[in-house]
């Protein structure tokens, strides 16, 4: 995720402008991990935006995640005949 995705996406969940540049300048600074910064949106007041512990995007230390579903398959509207 670059910092542009992560500015769009902090701004998509209504976080505000100080916010976000506090949160980007602390990633900068550290290279934080996306829970660490999950966390730092929870001590300002925020839900955690870039972890989520029902389906686990982002966590890559996850081991039980299965992101062999993650692409689209195209769904035809018209009924196709099979020989």
């Amino acid at each position: 995720m670059t910092i542009k995705d992560m500015e769009f996406t902090l701004k998509t969940n209504g976080v505000e402008t100080e916010d976000i540049q506090a949160i980007i300048s602390h990633y900068k600074k550290t290279n934080a991990s996306f829970s660490q910064l999950d966390e730092m949106l929870e001590d300002m007041g925020y839900m955690r935006i870039f972890t989520d512990d029902i389906f686990g995007w982002f966590d890559d230390e996850d081991d039980e995640y299965d992101d062999s579903f993650s692409y689209n398959e195209k769904n035809h509207h018209k009924p196709q005949w099979v020989d």
